[in-house]
């Protein structure tokens, strides 16, 4: 029996419901369809932390086959919350992890959380020391998909755009010994669903925990259902959008050759202009837009017209010389004179983007989409990167949270 069967049943005895939640099956429209689904924990619907045979956990199991992993747990907080446990299931307080500079914020401010030390990497091709564990971003947000790191020691990825990748390449294979999927980005599931995997390098029983302890005590059957649905469906046809996504890679120069079939970007040279006037003008809406590109998210559900409105769309985008693909990651090394953890729970001000030379921030400022961190708690703030937030539109008075000086102590007696 499906999770989905489980809740229909408990649904279909009319039970007085004197448990949670409080709308006790029955919401106006539009949500009179899913009310009578939507409860927690109950006797015959399963228990997402604890129980060791059920519907929640034969779904599991079926997606981690999928996945080619040993175990899948699933989350309904997002990657965020599997990003939070497998780094806490994997680390002391005061541990070095090497990191990702294109990382999502949620890593750092999990970094910030769990008192680490990240040492910063390019999210290319890298080599780290023996033991030393790392935790990469594959697929990036503009469809690469980068190797793994070269390490003896755990390899964690956030592979939250990559969770239809089971079910479109031939040649796909775990991107670490943990990693995390967002399934309500590219699968058939409703938002904040995802799913931690693991190859058993740490054990089962300490990830769930971890699971629980970042997430909500009262997770949502609903969304439960839904990722069983997207194991039980497979991800969907994803031959239509392969090839349509081919097509369009040869057709148009200006789309990155990237190897995510999900994911068209596009250089257009006036990304944030050119995605406005196509939401506006044809009713095509991107997932994200910077200053050069422009990111399409494909899926099964898409359209044949939802394609073809696509197609029409790119190609009304003006000639022009686009530059080339810069895309939202910072390269270059940024002076750092607190730890995360110190920086983050350190008493703090907001002042204005004009003001903020010079300062420590005191959190990560990361815009989303994509939620890459322009600079991390601890961080010191230099020129470069104001100028940085200055062409992704930021203005002088854009607030910032920054560490707070100490005043200066008169001199002498």
């Amino acid at each position: 029996m499906t999770v989905e069967e489980t809740l229909a049943a408990y649904a279909d005895r009319k039970t007085a419901r004197f448990h949670m939640p409080g709308h006790k099956g029955v919401l106006p429209p539009p949500f009179d369809g899913v009310a009578p689904l939507d409860v927690t924990e109950l006797s015959g619907t399963g228990d997402l932390y604890h129980e060791r045979e059920g519907a929640i956990r034969a779904s599991e199991r079926v997606m981690a086959a999928h996945f080619h992993a040993r175990d899948c747990f699933y989350l309904t907080g997002g990657a965020t919350q599997g990003i939070y446990a497998m780094l806490s299931a994997a680390t002391r307080p005061g541990d070095t992890v090497h990191v990702a500079r294109n990382c999502h914020r949620a890593v750092v401010n999990a970094l910030a959380l769990l008192d680490l030390r990240p040492i910063w990497h390019d999210n290319g091709e890298w080599t780290v020391d023996s033991g030393q564990l790392c935790i990469y971003t594959s697929p990036d947000y503009y469809g690469n998909i980068p190797p793994r790191p070269r390490t003896d020691g755990l390899v964690l990825c956030d592979a939250a755009h990559g969770a239809h990748l089971p079910f479109c390449l031939d040649d796909y294979t775990p991107p670490g010994n943990l990693w995390v999927a967002s399934a309500h980005k590219t699968l058939g599931a409703l938002g904040q669903t995802a799913m931690l995997f693991s190859d058993r390098s740490i054990s089962a029983e300490l990830l769930r925990e971890q699971t629980a302890v970042f997430g909500t005590a009262s997770p949502s059957f609903v969304l439960l259902a839904s990722l069983d649905a997207a194991a039980v469906s497979g991800g969907g046809d994803w031959s239509r959008v392969i090839a349509f996504s081919q097509t369009m890679k040869e057709k148009d120069k200006r789309i990155l050759q990237t190897a995510d079939p999900a994911k068209l970007t596009v250089v257009t040279g006036d990304g944030i202009g050119d995605a406005r006037r196509l939401e506006e003008e044809v009713g095509v809406v991107c997932e994200m837009a910077d200053k050069d590109n422009i990111v399409f998210m494909l899926s099964p559900h898409n359209t044949e017209e939802d394609f073809n409105r696509l197609e029409t769309a790119l190609e009304s985008i003006p000639p022009r010389q686009p530059p080339n693909p810069q895309l939202s990651t910072i390269h270059y090394p940024l002076s750092t004179p607190m730890s995360p953890h110190a920086a983050f729970f350190a008493q703090r001000e907001q002042v204005p983007l004009a003001a903020a030379e010079g300062r420590i921030a005191a959190c990560a400022f990361a815009p989303l989409p994509p939620g890459i961190p322009i600079f991390a708690p601890g961080e010191r703030i230099g020129k470069k990167t104001l100028e940085i937030l200055a062409g992704m539109c930021y203005t002088e008075e854009t607030p910032i949270w920054v560490v707070k000086e100490e005043p200066s102590r008169p001199q002498g007696g």
